[in-house]
């Protein structure tokens, strides 16, 4: 049996577009060239296949250390927050990159408006899930990619400005939660809350995590004017509070001043907090909700998984 030899360079064309993944020099546009022992590039599909279900054998293992689970995950690109990608240079709150994975899917299940890939909507979205997990997450401000620290001033609902060092320390809930109601109307005290205090309440509260999205934008940089919607889900206790299980959410307007490398050196968040608590105080106090059989209330096991 003879080939001709446009049937043979097509036949050899059609094996070098099955890029070997393992093997990169197979994918050389020069292997047409290449004169192979049995005619052609070889296959390596059936040993791929048993290295790949060996392989996830003892990567199953592996995942039992903490430390390499965590440095696997930060090797999965997180497609909302692009400085997640220098992770192995950062100093971590929790000594390791955050996982996105539940709030991304919340958001992604909820979103109520899909800007285009690249479009400025899309690019102002991304750099406030950005600015927000660096804030909380990381603990140094020389590893911070989405803000001037030298310049940064954060302004809430018209208060003064609160410097990079400052917003890092009270945190980002504290800092946006901050009010000068009278005591006995604040239904949640930053100045009594810590870092930690604050971020642990509402991930309890929260723990499918606290999805953000911008429904607009006004204005492209230096200066851009947005609005805003931020939800999530009352699945564990707030505060004293059974959860109700419902939506919570609010809606706001922002101004996020920017310099030439797009980094943030003002923003600005204008939104009524008591949205916010209105949905979290809905649910009834804990000492209503025990059951007298058991005694079981199963609001104080939620968990609080690193969703923000």
């Amino acid at each position: 049996m003879s080939f001709s030899a446009d049937a043979l360079e097509g036949g050899l064309s059609s094996l070098k577009l099955a890029a070997d993944k393992y093997r990169s020099i197979l994918n050389d546009e020069k292997t047409g060239n290449i004169r192979w022992r049995y005619g052609g590039p070889p296959i390596f599909d059936t040993v791929n296949k048993l290295f790949e279900e060996e392989r996830t054998h003892i990567q199953a293992i592996i995942t039992l250390s903490p430390s390499k689970a965590n440095m696997a995950s930060t090797e999965e690109r997180d497609k909302y927050r692009s400085v997640l990608e220098d992770a192995r240079q950062v100093q971590w709150r929790d000594g390791h990159p955050p996982d996105f994975n539940n709030v991304n899917q919340l958001f992604e299940e909820g979103q109520t408006k899909v800007w285009p890939e690249g479009s400025l909507e899309e690019t102002v979205q991304n750099a406030i899930k950005s600015w927000e997990m660096e804030f909380s997450h990381k603990i140094r401000l020389q590893d911070f990619k989405t803000i001037n620290p030298e310049k940064f001033k954060l302004f809430v609902n018209g208060r003064e400005g609160l410097s990079a060092e400052e917003t890092l320390r009270l945190g980002s809930y504290n800092a946006l939660l901050k009010n000068s109601l009278p005591e006995e109307f604040q239904y949640y005290k930053p100045e009594e809350e810590s870092f930690e205090s604050s971020h642990d309440a509402f991930r309890s509260a929260l723990p499918r995590g606290f999805a953000w999205e911008i429904l607009s934008v006004y204005s492209g940089p230096p200066v851009i004017a947005f609005k805003f919607r931020h939800w999530g889900y009352f699945e564990g206790t707030f505060k004293g509070h059974a959860p109700t299980g419902e939506m919570v959410q609010f809606m706001g307007l922002g101004v996020l001043k920017v310099d030439e490398t797009l980094r943030a050196e003002e923003i600005e968040i204008y939104y009524d907090p008591g949205e916010l608590f209105g949905g979290l105080l809905k649910g009834p106090p804990i000492s209503e909700t025990k059951t007298t059989d058991s005694g079981d209330n199963t609001a104080d096991k939620q968990s609080c998984p690193f969703t923000h």
